[in-house]
């Protein structure tokens, strides 16, 4: 019987390859063809989706194959009982602006609404989600899930309870703080005289206004 990391490089291979195909094939359909001094461009339908440039499948194609390459190490590992336990959540810290690096698009299905040979690796991956041995390995390894997260996300296929990633909690607000009273004194009284600074006050301002 396969282990989950042998059914998943297939998934991710055969993926690959379709990335490959598609990609080059993109790139001839968008070459323009030059008859004499007139250059003709293909004719994009409407209803297509909006054209991905080839850099952004060569970042698929290579990030496939470092996800194959990390899942198999991490259940390695699990399976040789040698996976350090998780650590826990560390509270986000302020740090300089990286510099910008290249990502691929969040949309869901963004990949399977482009090229029809990747719908059995969409299958093949939602039977493998299946698998019951998948959560366990999860649970002892939360970190595949960001490994597994943006496949299912790409391939349009839901993800199951066990897999998306964990609610984080809100950030608690400050109470608001109390309106300041206001600079008026409050009346005096027989118990509260007025405090010596106004009553200095009010004579120096009613020999002023003398």
């Amino acid at each position: 019987m396969l282990t989950i990391t042998a059914r998943l490089g297939f998934i991710l291979t055969a993926l690959r390859h379709a990335v490959a195909a598609f990609a080059a094939q993109q790139d001839r359909a968008q070459s323009v063809v030059w008859l004499g001094a007139v250059a003709y461009a293909p004719i994009i339908p409407s209803n297509q989706p909006s054209r991905i440039p080839t850099q952004t499948w060569v970042l698929l194609y290579n990030r496939l194959g470092r996800t194959a390459a990390r899942f198999t190490a991490l259940f390695a590992r699990w399976s040789a009982g040698t996976l350090p336990s998780p650590r826990p959540a560390r509270a986000p810290r302020m740090v300089a602006a990286p510099s910008p690096i290249p990502r691929l698009p969040s949309a869901h299905g963004w990949v399977n609404v482009r090229i029809a040979d990747s719908a059995p690796c969409t299958g093949q991956l939602d039977a493998l989600l299946h698998d019951p041995e998948l959560p366990k390995f999860l649970a002892a390894a939360p970190q595949a899930g960001r490994l597994l997260r943006p496949l299912c996300r790409a391939l349009g296929l839901p993800e199951p309870s066990w897999l998306k990633r964990p609610a984080q909690p809100k950030p608690q607000r400050l109470p608001l703080r109390p309106p300041r009273a206001e600079l008026e004194s409050p009346p005096p009284t027989p118990d509260r005289p007025l405090p010596p600074y106004i009553r200095a006050a009010v004579r120096a301002w009613k020999k002023f206004d003398k």
